[in-house]
């Protein structure tokens, strides 16, 4: 699953993963990427930080309280260490 606000990185990012031949589901928003989330399963997760709605830090929040294994990758143009931190605390 893929949670990007910015189109153009949206784009590229599934077309990358639609080359490997990975099914790949995506999202703009937070809020939208929540019901997703807790109606599918998914082996990946890339997610954005600053998305709109719900943070890309608080939807990482609610995939841990039921989900410990999947892998996160965090992606931001942040350069705020304590975001880094928070997402490494939250097991991306």
């Amino acid at each position: 699953m893929i949670i990007e606000d910015d189109t153009q990185l949206n784009t590229a990012i599934s077309e990358f993963c639609r080359i490997k031949a990975w099914d790949v589901v995506s999202n703009k928003d937070g809020l939208d990427a929540i019901y997703t989330i807790d109606s599918e399963d998914f082996d990946l997760y890339i997610i954005d930080i600053n998305i709109p709605r719900i943070n890309g830090l608080d939807l990482l929040k609610h995939i841990r309280k039921t989900d410990l294994d999947t892998p996160v990758i965090i992606i931001t143009a942040s350069l705020e260490i304590q975001n880094f931190a928070s997402a490494f605390e939250n097991g991306c």
